[in-house]
Order: structure tokens, then C-alpha cells, then sequence
């Protein structure tokens, strides 16, 4: 049996993700599930990245996506460059291999019948659920009940950012696909109660430098210069790259799974 947990994510301006409460597995003796900068969804079933190879497929849009068919070719074709690009990270910082396949993927709606170690990511009109808030997107990480290591699941991008209802940069359009995909491999949103101490991790209060650089997985959406005052050059330059943060959570996964 399988465990999920629903990750939601918002492309520029939308309220604070709300997360999926189930029930926490026994943890590995000797294990790390946080750190400065980033947390492992290790409560939600996920506690390690296996090294064995994960697949990354697009979902073939419909006529539910409401893009046209030159919309849905422009969507498909920066989603699958950004994919690239995070999945050859993903593979350097990790050891595990990632690769982005040719194809389409069937849709794929339950834990229990999604393939082994297959990340689907599709692209439908406002996909997240409850409420079908616009501009927001939402991951599906699952895990293996055998040893709690990332199993795979699914992506839904929110159409919206191609058929132009959610304006949206392509810089910041590039983390976000990056954010969604660290969900679905395990990572957790890196926000923490910050120097207001109101006791509450709000939107975009995580951990940063002199940069404002934020990690990717801060939740709405982060990455290299997303904090106030940030260069958007900046920005730009390393759109879509996991940050030392990011990083430090990718390895410590891998690591888990050989405790």
C-alpha cells in the first residue's frame, strides 16, 4: 500500500499552501529529516530517495486544459526544457538518475495504481483541489509502504500560466516547475517561523542571504534572488536551480536510504 500527501503551490501571489495531515511512519534509526533551508516530507510516508531511476513523463494536455493547440505545443515545450534541466540537477546532486521521457504518460489519479519510481506531469485548467484556486499548482508525492522511500506520483501545472488568465515569468515560472518537482521526490515546503515570532512559517518566510536568494521549495515559490529586494538578474541567471538549501535536503534523502 501507498501514502500520499497533496503539496499545493501558487505561481506569483496566492494564499499559503494548506497541507494533508495522515498518519507518521516509524522513523529509520540514525535518519535526518531537517535542516536549515529545507524539511522531508518524512511525516506524509516519504523518508528517502532510492537509487534507483526515476522517469519523468508529460501527460498529454486535453480540452479541459483550456489552451489552444498552439498554447498547449508552447506549454509542453518549456515544460519539458525545464524538466531537463532540473532532472540533470537533480541526477549530479544526487547520484539517482533522472531522465525526462519522449511520449506521453497516461493520466495518473491514485497512489495505489501509479508506476513504480514514474513522476507524471500534466497540465490542466486551475488543478487544484479543494477549490480550483487560479494560479495554483499541486503535487501528489508518493511513497513505498516497504521501505518510505519517494515511489513517484504526479504533477498538475496550472494551464493558466500559458493561455494567458495568470501572468507569470518565465524565470519564475522555471522555479515553480522545480518546486513541484522537489514534492515529488520528497521534499516539504522550507518555511519557518522567522524574526516576527508569531509562531506561524507565513508565505515566503524562510531562511535567505545576502543575496535573497530563498530555497526553491519555500512556499509559495522561491528560488536564487526571491526575496524582497532580489536582482532580478539574478533570477533569471539561475532560474530553475535547486539552492544550497535545496541541495543540502536532496543529499540528505539519497543518504537516508542507506541508514
Amino acid at each position: 500500500m501507498t501514502k500520499k500527501k497533496i503539496v499545493r503551490s501558487l505561481g506569483v501571489v496566492a494564499a499559503a499552501a494548506g497541507l494533508v495531515a495522515l498518519s507518521n511512519p516509524a522513523y529509520a534509526a540514525g535518519d535526518v529529516y531537517k535542516g536549515t533551508g529545507w524539511r522531508i516530507l518524512s511525516g506524509q510516508g516519504i523518508q528517502s530517495l532510492s537509487p534507483d531511476p526515476y522517469v519523468i513523463k508529460i501527460v498529454k494536455p486535453t480540452a479541459s486544459s483550456k489552451m489552444t493547440a498552439a498554447q498547449a505545443r508552447t506549454a509542453e515545450s518549456q515544460l519539458r526544457a525545464q524538466l531537463k534541466k532540473s532532472a540533470a540537477q537533480l541526477t549530479s546532486v544526487t547520484g539517482t538518475k533522472f531522465t525526462v521521457a519522449a511520449g506521453y504518460q497516461k493520466k495518473v489519479t491514485a497512489c495505489s495504481t501509479a508506476p513504480r519510481h514514474v513522476i507524471a506531469v500534466g497540465m490542466d485548467h486551475r488543478p487544484f483541489m479543494p477549490g480550483h484556486k487560479p494560479g495554483t499548482s499541486q503535487a501528489h508525492p508518493c511513497s513505498a509502504s516497504g521501505n518510505k522511500s519517494a515511489w513517484g506520483g504526479w504533477i498538475w501545472m496550472d494551464s493558466e500560466y500559458w493561455n494567458g488568465d495568470w501572468h507569470i515569468t518565465p524565470y519564475r515560472l522555471q522555479n515553480l516547475i522545480s518546486h513541484e518537482l522537489g514534492h515529488s521526490i520528497g521534499l516539504d515546503h522550507a518555511n519557518v517561523d522567522g524574526p516576527d515570532a508569531n509562531t506561524t512559517a507565513d508565505r515566503y518566510e524562510c531562511v535567505t542571504n545576502s543575496s535573497k536568494d530563498l530555497p526553491v521549495l519555500c512556499s509559495p515559490n522561491g528560488g536564487h534572488a526571491m526575496g524582497k529586494g532580489g536582482s532580478e538578474t539574478r533570477g533569471k541567471k539561475y532560474a530553475g536551480q535547486y539552492t544550497k538549501w535545496d541541495i543540502a535536503g536532496l543529499k540528505a534523502l539519497k543518504a537516508n536510504f542507506s541508514r
